[in-house]
Formats: C-alpha cells, sequence, structure tokens
C-alpha cells in the first residue's frame, strides 16, 4: 500500500468511530428509506442479483440492499469501517459479506456482479479513472453501475462564515474536527464535489453504455427537512446526483 492509500485509510479508520454521528450518513425516515430501495429496484431490478457496495462504510447502502433480498458483497479499505458495518449486519440478522478491499484494485474475478454501487467514494479516490475501469471488470455484461456523488460544494463568503460556526457545534456534538477533511491531507482529482458533466464523460469514456445522471432531489428535500438546524443553515446547497450506466 502507497503512501496516499495508508493516509486515506488511517483517515477513515479514525472517523469510522463518529462517522453515523453526522445525519447525512443515516436514514432520516421510513419515507427516505421507501425511496432508496425503490431507486435500487429501478435500476438493478428485483430478483436474485449479487451486488457489491464499493467503500461500504458502516453499512448505509448494503443494509438496504440485503433487506431488498439481493446477495450483498461489502468492500472497504478501513478495517474499523467494516467492523462497525458488520456489527450492524448482524444486529439486523443480514447476510452480507464483508471484506477490506481497495476500490481501484478489487479482490474479485472478472464479471463477477449484477450491480455495483456506491455512495460518496469517487471523490475520495486519487485515480477515479482507474477506479471506474475496476467496477467495469467485476460487472457482468449488461450489469448496472450505480452510484453517488455531490456536485461542487459552495466556496461563497456567506457560505464560508456559516460553516465556520457550523464547525464549533459539529467539533462539540459529533466529537470530530471539521476543519481537517481527508482532502486536506492528499491530493484528490474530485475533493470537494465535481460537475456532473466531468462524471458522465469519464463514464462513456471507460466505455459504459446508457450513462445517466439523475438529480437526487426527493431524497435529498428528505434529509435536508429532518437534518439538524445547523446543518440546514450552512448547506453547500450542492444538488447530489444518481449516476447509472451499464456494461455492454
Amino acid at each position: 500500500m502507497n503512501d496516499t492509500k495508508s493516509t486515506i485509510k488511517s483517515y477513515w479508520d479514525r472517523r469510522s468511530s463518529t462517522f453515523d454521528l453526522s445525519p447525512g450518513h443515516t436514514l432520516s425516515s421510513k419515507k427516505e428509506e421507501d425511496a432508496w430501495k425503490a431507486l435500487f429496484l429501478d435500476k438493478i431490478g428485483p430478483g436474485d442479483k449479487r451486488v457489491l457496495d464499493v467503500g461500504v462504510g458502516t453499512g448505509f447502502l448494503s443494509i438496504m440492499l440485503a433487506e431488498i433480498g439481493y446477495s450483498v458483497v461489502g468492500v472497504d479499505l478501513s478495517e474499523e469501517m467494516i467492523k462497525n458495518a458488520r456489527k450492524k449486519m448482524d444486529a439486523r440478522g443480514l447476510k452480507v459479506r464483508l471484506e477490506v478491499g481497495d476500490a481501484e484494485a478489487l479482490p474479485f474475478e472478472d464479471a463477477s456482479f449484477d450491480g455495483v454501487v456506491n455512495r460518496a467514494v469517487l471523490w475520495t479516490l486519487p485515480n477515479p479513472k482507474k477506479a471506474l475501469a475496476e467496477w467495469k471488470r467485476v460487472l457482468k455484461p449488461g450489469g448496472t453501475l450505480c452510484f453517488f456523488l455531490h456536485g461542487p460544494h459552495s466556496h461563497g463568503l456567506s457560505h464560508r462564515l456559516t460553516k465556520q460556526f457550523t464547525n464549533l457545534i459539529i467539533l462539540a456534538r459529533e466529537r470530530r474536527n471539521p476543519w481537517k477533511s481527508l482532502y486536506d491531507s492528499v491530493d484528490l482529482p474530485m475533493g470537494g464535489g465535481v460537475e456532473s458533466s466531468v462524471v458522465i464523460d469519464l463514464l462513456k469514456k471507460a466505455g459504459y453504455a446508457g450513462v445517466r445522471s439523475d438529480p437526487l432531489k426527493e431524497i435529498g428535500q428528505m434529509k435536508s427537512k429532518n437534518m439538524p438546524w445547523y446543518y440546514r443553515i450552512s448547506s453547500q446547497k450542492s444538488m447530489q446526483y444518481c449516476y447509472s450506466c451499464r456494461k455492454s
């Protein structure tokens, strides 16, 4: 493991204990949960599907995917994230295979999965192009890639000032330093969000078919509505997108 990957792994190992304290990392309501599940059924389809969750974290997507009835495998570079995800799976009686793995060098054979999913992973990677090629490699022909990513964050003066106030509250309530982010430690091409057109172009160049970029408006509104007030006032106002495509 090179120095960059070691830094990324160490960051997420540290964040694992407080990760779920951030409201955006957990479900805000049963209605939101139903919306996520409906989205996956639409994108991946019903039935006995084998789905890979890349960057599983504490299990946000994998839990819902397993409850739908998919056969789920989750990988993450962080062993501590895997441990927390496993506790959640065990508490719910869900059978999900979890293992440590690199999103840019997956430990699976070619054409192993009907679907590959992830949320907010591409921005954490030093080589997004390599990751997209890997995700395509492990997909079966006709398999679906479905992932979620925010657009660029706001950098206006008003937002920066409000964000500083919010960070003070986060420091006290979530027991983490919000000023110390991953992309302050390593050079990440997509750190801080990325324009939808850039992601679409990368997917097409990687050889995916049927590339779509859909604003995640409904789920975003549900999350925002149920977030603590100090998150709402400093909302980045950046849209989250659902990217979906197929391995032709």
